[in-house]
Order: structure tokens, then sequence, then C-alpha cells
């Protein structure tokens, strides 16, 4: 599906956020449309929409679908990353409204975003031509697409890409401002619109950064980088990780030729990283593809010992994923380079290295995810062909 029709669909689904379960009283109506804000600070707030439905959270990403499931108290538990919405509902009726915090798990000191959740009457989907436009900026490409006063977007960098945002454009200031909540990332970006540029750009995320940026036009459909990376042949061919048993488990080529798989993608990833989560999703669908394929994820975490697994088991049960996590160590590039020296330094999370039973292996750095469209057609592509090159060749 090309980026246009992807973000087609966004404009029938409009990015969303499904809550439910009252505290107390009776449960607000499912049928209501209601709006989440995220307070980042007095000026600035990340607001997306929401419905309640199945008595949880479904947070509609674009076309991603992301469900919280309601605790004691009054909040909800945030799959794949951890962290959690806690409130309650207050007031009477149909117009009752959520008060709370977005709470993420993931950071060391504690980490609070105010949040309120209030029902509003829903104008229905954006309705006028669709225009597309690309623009090289100072966080990366951004892919945009604009119908009517809505606008969904991405922006494309050479480590991943910021996922799927959506938002709001005036028709007369041509002022900009799109967002995302994807349970890690609360992202806010602003600019001004013009024939050739973007102006007075504002990217916040959550509420401890801040950037100015900028943009221009872009003059073809090309990136400035490759994901391609050459590999240290002079380092040893080992993958050494702790298991789910918190036993020392290891993968070598000959471990590899004995199992009868003919080729092993090892997954450089961490369960805080949300297009190590997309890269994922891309791998489990190509498992029933390849049977001749065996995949297994290095976690790089930023916690350590039981807490790391016990982050790695919930990742693995959340995504469903049918292989081996191992626990390579703390979430530092320095690190994994130390665990997995022939890759030749690792550049991203996630990295994913292609190793054959014999010859060169394949290394590609960072990903490009769903949001990205022909980008991230470009990496099925991509995943598929050497796959499939290293079955062949090893037949």
């Amino acid at each position: 599906m090309s980026l246009k029709n992807v973000l087609s669909v966004w404009v029938l689904v409009i990015v969303s956020t499904i809550l439910g379960c009252s505290s107390r009283g009776h449960n607000p109506v499912e049928h209501h449309t209601y709006l989440a804000s995220f307070s980042l600070d007095d000026s600035t707030t990340v607001e997306v929409l929401a419905s309640l439905k199945h008595g949880g959270v479904t947070l509609e990403n674009g076309v991603e679908r992301v469900f919280l499931t309601p605790v004691s108290g009054g909040g909800y538990s945030v799959p794949v990353f951890g962290g959690a919405l806690v409130g309650e509902w207050v007031g009477e009726g149909d117009e009752k409204v959520w008060v709370g915090e977005w709470i993420d798990s993931l950071r060391v000191d504690e980490y609070r975003v105010p949040l309120k959740i209030t029902p509003i009457d829903r104008d229905g989907d954006a309705l006028g031509v669709e225009k597309y436009s690309a623009w090289d900026t100072d966080l990366g490409r951004l892919k945009m697409t604009q119908r009517s006063d809505s606008v969904f977007a991405t922006f494309l960098t050479s480590t991943g890409d910021y996922r799927y945002l959506a938002g709001v454009i005036n028709p007369e200031t041509t002022r900009f401002k799109i967002g995302t909540f994807d349970g890690v990332h609360l992202f806010s970006f602003e600019g001004d619109l013009g024939r050739d540029s973007i102006t007075d750009g504002v990217f916040k995320s959550g509420t401890h950064y801040y950037t100015a940026w900028e943009g221009v036009r872009a003059v073809s459909d090309g990136v400035g980088w490759s994901s391609s990376q050459a590999w240290n042949p002079e380092s040893e061919v080992i993958v050494k990780g702790v298991n789910s048993r918190g036993e020392v488990e290891v993968w070598t080529r000959e471990r590899l030729r004995e199992s009868g798989y003919r080729v092993l993608v090892v997954d450089v990833m961490g369960t805080w990283c949300p297009n190590c989560m997309d890269e994922a999703r891309l791998l489990k669908a190509l498992t029933d593809d390849y049977p001749k394929m065996i995949v297994v994820s290095m976690a790089f975490e930023r916690s350590s010992g039981k807490e790391a697994l016990n982050r790695i088991a919930n990742f693995k049960a959340d995504m469903g994923l049918p292989w081996d996590m191992l626990l390579g160590g703390r979430a530092n590039k320095g690190v994994a380079d130390s665990v997995l020296s022939f890759i030749g330094g690792i550049k991203s999370f996630p990295t994913t290295v292609f190793i054959p039973i014999e010859g060169e292996l394949i290394v590609h750095s960072g990903f490009s995810g769903p949001a990205t469209g022909d980008s991230y057609e470009e990496e099925v592509r991509f995943f598929k062909a050497t796959i499939e090159s290293f079955i062949q060749e090893n037949h």
C-alpha cells in the first residue's frame, strides 16, 4: 500500500484513543467520541480522539490498534511498553470527564503527564482533495498529506521514523499542529507551512524535550542515507545472551548448521523502542512464509536482572512472538557493540543482522515502519529478498 493510500485510511479512522470503564458510578456511554488532551506545559497539548469500547482503552494510532486494559482504581494499563493512565471519571451521566495522568514506566525517575479526557461532538471524516508533500527538515524527511484542515504525517530518519502523526492546519494562517501518543511516544510538532519552506517549527517530546526546527520542500523522493553497513569479518560470529530462565544461551554458525535452519536473523532491539516493535511485527509476519529462517532477539534494556527479563517476557507475550528473546545488557550502543562486535558497530535500535550458514552477513541499520508508506514497502521487499537469497544459496 502506498503512503497516500495508507494516509487515506488515516483520514477515515483518524488517530483515536478509545477509553472505558468508570471507576465510580455508571460507565460513560460507549457511543460517545472523546478528546484525550495531554498537557506538556502551559501552552502545549497533544490531543487525540477517543471513544469508549469493550470496557478498556483502544488506541487507534493510524491503522494501528493498541488496547489498554482497565485496572483497579479507574486506570488503564499500557501494553508492550508498560506504564499506565492513572485517574478516574468525575461528573455525572453522559458528560463524565476522565481526569488523571499518564505515567511512563520506562524512565528511572517517575514521569507523569497530566491528562484529561472529555466528550465531544465529532464532525465526521475530513472531505476534500488529498494533497501530498515531502520536506527535508532538521528532524528528517517529513512526509505529509492534507485533506481539508486535517494533516497526517511522519518523519523518516536514518535510524527510524516518528510513526503515525495526525493533526490540523489552520487554512488562514497555514500553521499546522500534529502529534501522537502511542504508549511511549508523546510528540507535538508545529510549524508554518509555506509554498517552499516550513518555518518557526517547534518540536516537543513529553515534558522533557524541546527544539526548534525548519524545512524546505524536497526536490526528490530519495534520501541521503543508507541502511546498509559493513560487518566485521575479523570478529567471531557469536550471539550470546540471557534467556527467560536466567541461563546464558549462545548461537553460532555451527549451531545454525546443526539446527536445520538456513538463515539466522538477529533482531537487535529494546522493549522501550517503538521502531523495534514495528520491525518485530514484520519479522513475525514473515516467520510462516520462511520456515527455514529462525529469529533471535537480542534485547538491550533500561533495567537489568530480573526486572529486565520480566519486561522482555511481557513484550514477547504482548507481541505474540514465537522466537526466543535474550537479554544482551543495558540499553547502550557501546554495550551492544561489545556484545555483538561482529556487527561492526551498532548505529541504531533496531539493527537487523541476516546470518547465513556460511559467507557474508548482511547488516541492516534502523527501520522504516508502516507509517512511512513506500519506504516501509521497500523494507518489506528487502527483508524478503535477503531471506530468500540466503535460503536458496544454502539449500
